[in-house]
């Protein structure tokens, strides 16, 4: 199924994260990616070869608390769980 296929099936308001030959291509709303972005017209036509749904999860203030940006999925973190705020990305291998 082709990039331009499969996107179809997601609404605007899907976050995607897009790896292509192991490389992070792009990153954001499925808005974003479709309308005005050359780098779409491009790739569109590419085969998608996996697709996951990642779930990213981070401390609301990470920023200001100098926190690492990801968790790592296998850390617990030392907060509450109402400090937390979560993300879901599709991640698509082209």
């Amino acid at each position: 199924m082709a990039l331009e296929e499969f996107v179809k099936l997601l609404e605007n308001s899907d976050r995607l994260q897009i790896l292509k030959d192991g490389k992070e291509v792009f990153v954001g709303w499925l808005a974003m990616l479709v309308m005005h972005n050359e780098m779409y017209e491009r790739m569109r036509t590419d085969a998608v070869k996996k697709f996951k749904a990642i779930p990213e999860i981070r401390h609301r203030q990470w920023k200001e608390r100098n926190l690492m940006k990801p968790l790592e999925p296998d850390e617990t973190p030392e907060f509450l769980f109402s400090d937390l705020q979560m993300n879901l990305y599709y991640t698509i291998y082209i």
